[in-house]
């Protein structure tokens, strides 16, 4: 009994690690070669088990179909007048659809892993291949490709690096895609640096762009400052004046009135001696005053009636 049970095991064990050597999985998200005898089938794009030979009769190339993402070593480019640039870009790719064979076939190596590593080589020539044409035909100098000119609001680079981006994509994906059947998605710009070489001459002009800025908000600000002082000394002459012409205007009215009121108090001379003295005593006498008089100082000699008061006048 115990020996049957040992081999029931035994061949279940031998069929478990037998299905091992001539099956394999193939994943949602990746596309799958079968190479019997050397010669590779076509490309399993299903997902789910599959059949193949043991080895060494049988092998299995397994590629992810998702989105690499590669970032390039640092290169060195020269741009037109001779300066010295540095950068650094990133980019994104997949086997296209539809051209799982051509990938297999256009690139070598005996393992999957291989196989990738030399289309991420090969995909990283036509990236920098781009790059550096790119760049080159649009980098006029350092200074241009990597200061910032404009005031703080609206500060923007002297290249637009979206238009530099797509510029390069446009010039590596057709490549990539009739090569090795891989088409790129993106590529960016992640880092701009400048040659040791280069330093001092950035530097300069750093200081010489910064000193243009400094000069340009100064005359910026004097000019408003000016504009300021002129608009408030016109303001100034203007309230000036208004108030001088309203003070000719209430001088005449009151010459004028003043006139028309003489006229009027010539026609009775007692009556305009008595307001005389009555306006002056209103406005002796007021609230809360005590006033200590002769009667005959002043306009108080109204108080002992107006023809004492004309007697003593004559």
């Amino acid at each position: 009994m115990k020996k049957t049970v040992n081999i029931i095991v035994f061949a279940l064990l031998l069929l478990i690690f037998g299905s091992f050597m001539v099956t394999f999985q193939v994943r949602q998200d990746e596309v799958a070669f079968v190479e019997t005898n050397g010669q590779t089938g076509e490309p399993i794009n299903k997902p789910g088990l599959k059949l193949k030979l043991p080895w060494p009769f049988g092998k299995v190339y397994r590629f992810d179909k998702r989105i690499h993402v590669v970032t390039t070593p640092y290169g060195q480019g020269a741009t037109k007048d001779g300066g010295s640039l540095v950068t650094q870009v990133y980019f994104g790719w997949k086997i296209a659809d539809g051209q799982a064979r051509k990938f297999m076939d256009s690139l070598e190596g005996d393992s999957s892993e291989k196989l990738m590593e030399h289309a991420q080589e090969q995909l990283m020539g036509i990236v920098g291949g781009a790059k550096e044409e790119v760049i080159g035909a649009k980098a006029d100098s350092i200074g241009k490709f990597i200061f910032k000119s404009g005031n703080d609001s609206e500060r923007v680079s002297g290249l637009d690096f979206e238009l530099l981006e797509n510029e390069m994509l446009a010039k590596a994906k057709p490549t990539a895609l009739e090569d090795y059947g891989v088409e790129i998605q993106f590529i960016g710009i992640r880092r701009v640096g400048v040659a040791k070489e280069n330093l001092d001459d950035v530097l300069n002009g750093m200081v010489k762009q910064w000193s243009t800025e400094a000069g340009t908000i100064e005359a910026e600000a004097q000019a408003k400052a000016d504009a300021i002082r002129q608009t408030a000394q016109e303001e100034k002459e203007r309230k000036i004046q208004e108030a001088r012409n309203n003070a000719d205007k209430q001088i005449a009215e009151a010459q004028d009135k003043a006139t028309k009121d003489f006229k009027v108090l010539q026609t009775d001379p007692e009556l305009a001696a008595f307001l005389m003295q009555l306006e002056a005593l209103e406005k002796s006498v007021q609230k809360n005053t005590t006033l200590l008089l002769d009667d005959s100082m002043g306009p108080f000699p109204i108080l002992r009636g107006l023809k004492p008061y004309l007697k003593e006048e004559e």
